[in-house]
């Protein structure tokens, strides 16, 4: 066969592979985006509800979902060896996935159960951290409604994870918007009492949340329990732990417990800069605050990039091609780290107005616009952080991936936003100039245990 032969195709270069897995990331990330984004959704609808109804029962609503909020990401967290598991699996051709899914559930339970107590203890926390008697029963009761959502919001996501990890991202968003539409219609009978419901103030909006997330939960679950592969397993699930017993899920457990401590770390470490800013001042908060909601917005874009990543460099880990994994987490991490950047720079030019949609006042403007300027650059290592830190999740990895977050956030981040907010003129805009040094370390710490971890695979 001569080299003119044309049954001979030369082997694609780096910029055109590297295009085909853009193209496959954002297929499977696109769903994840906005099944995420919804979860932010949730809590803003019912946050403007209560709003309008009134004052002292969004302050109360605020410190119930302040408890929440920290418990759930963890608990999300200590799931994340469902997807790891699943996704090297299918790049291994396991032929018993569904027992993988079964484990993921009872773990997924497992947890949810263990995180309701301290959210259904809420007030005493509040009472602890010095909140008024008052705002502190009142959060507590709300605390109280949210607690059983969680158990069900975990067990929506051990399902997702484990669709995720087959590359079916649709589901778990089709299950999302329906509970947001069902969040919205509970809030607007509980919140007010229309149609004879009871008038239950920031309590009907906890209510509400949790109700729309029971129907979510068991929406999916039931969906997944379905499938025609889970027809071999119907009555070994049942069984405690599912097939294989405790053992069998050892893995997917300390990858979890692991990314559990990680999305702690994360979660307290930007509580503290909250904390931080509010010490400032209260413009300087609500500075903050606004800056801050807008990241956590346009994070989605990266969390949904970041799933995809780890689905496809499991697969390719598990299939044993260590040079395509690597390739991939160049593909996820070029495409967060791009993308952010321009809608980064986006924001930097519609600074004026995008802080207008947030408030009219003066003072508050002054102090927000400038922000953008460091926002756009620190939101795009945040953006790398959490493409590498799902890859490295997806390969196995646990407490090596937690110790480069505990470093990067806690004995970077925090303490560099703190030492610029109160030691130099910078203020508030040091808290974000020290995220962005935080994140890039930690971008420097994964992407060297990224490599590290692929050496392992390629022996």
């Amino acid at each position: 066969m001569t080299a003119l032969d044309p049954s001979r195709r030369p082997e694609p270069g780096l910029a055109a592979r590297l295009a085909g897995h853009w193209r496959a990331l954002f297929a499977l990330a696109w769903p994840v985006m906005l099944s995420r984004a919804g979860v932010v959704l949730m809590s803003t609808a019912s946050v403007v509800m209560v709003g309008r109804y009134d004052t002292l029962a969004l302050a109360s609503f605020s410190l119930g979902y302040a408890v929440f909020i920290p418990v759930m990401v963890a608990g999300i967290g200590c799931l994340v060896g469902v997807v790891s598991v699943t996704a090297r699996g299918v790049g291994a051709g396991a032929a018993d996935l569904p027992a993988v899914a079964l484990r993921g559930l009872w773990w997924a339970g497992f947890v949810g159960l263990v995180a309701t107590l301290p959210v259904l203890f809420g007030a005493p926390l509040l009472r602890l951290i010095g909140q008024s008697p008052e705002l502190a029963a009142g959060g507590g009761a709300v605390a109280r409604m949210l607690a059983p959502g969680l158990f069900f919001q975990l067990l929506f996501v051990g399902a997702s994870f484990y669709l995720e990890g087959t590359a079916r991202t649709k589901p778990g968003l089709v299950a999302m918007i329906w509970a947001n539409v069902l969040n919205i219609a509970l809030n607007w009978l509980l919140i007010g009492g229309r149609w004879g419901a009871p008038e239950m103030g920031a309590e009907g909006a906890a209510l509400a949340s949790t109700l729309a997330r029971a129907a979510m939960c068991l929406g999916l679950v039931v969906w997944m329990l379905r499938l025609p592969e889970f027809a071999p397993h119907r009555g070994a699930a049942r069984r405690l732990w599912g097939p294989g017993g405790w053992r069998a899920g050892a893995e997917m457990r300390r990858i979890g417990l692991a990314g559990g401590a990680a999305y702690f770390f994360e979660t307290f470490a930007f509580a503290t800069l909250a904390q931080a800013a509010g010490l400032i001042g209260a413009t300087a908060l609500a500075a903050y605050t606004v800056l801050h909601n807008i990241e956590a917005v346009v994070f989605m874009i990266a969390l949904g990039l970041s799933v995809a990543t780890a689905v496809r460099v499991g697969q390719a880990v598990g299939r044993g091609e260590a040079h395509e994994a690597r390739l991939i987490g160049l593909a996820g991490l070029t495409a967060a780290m791009g993308l952010i950047g321009v809608i980064g720079l986006v924001l930097l030019v519609l600074a004026p107005e995008v802080a207008g949609l947030y408030s009219r006042d003066p003072a508050l403007l002054a102090r927000a616009t400038p922000l953008f300027a460091i926002l756009a650059v620190s939101m795009v290592f945040d953006a790398g952080q959490v493409i590498l830190g799902q890859s490295t999740r997806a390969m196995g990895d646990g407490w090596g991936t937690t110790l480069a977050f505990f470093v990067a956030f806690w004995l970077v981040m925090v303490p560099v936003s703190l030492g610029l907010a109160f030691l130099t003129p910078l203020a508030e805009a040091g808290l974000f100039v020290g995220t962005g040094v935080g994140c890039a370390v930690a971008v420097a710490l994964l992407g060297w245990r990224f490599l590290w971890l692929l050496r392992r695979v390629a022996v």
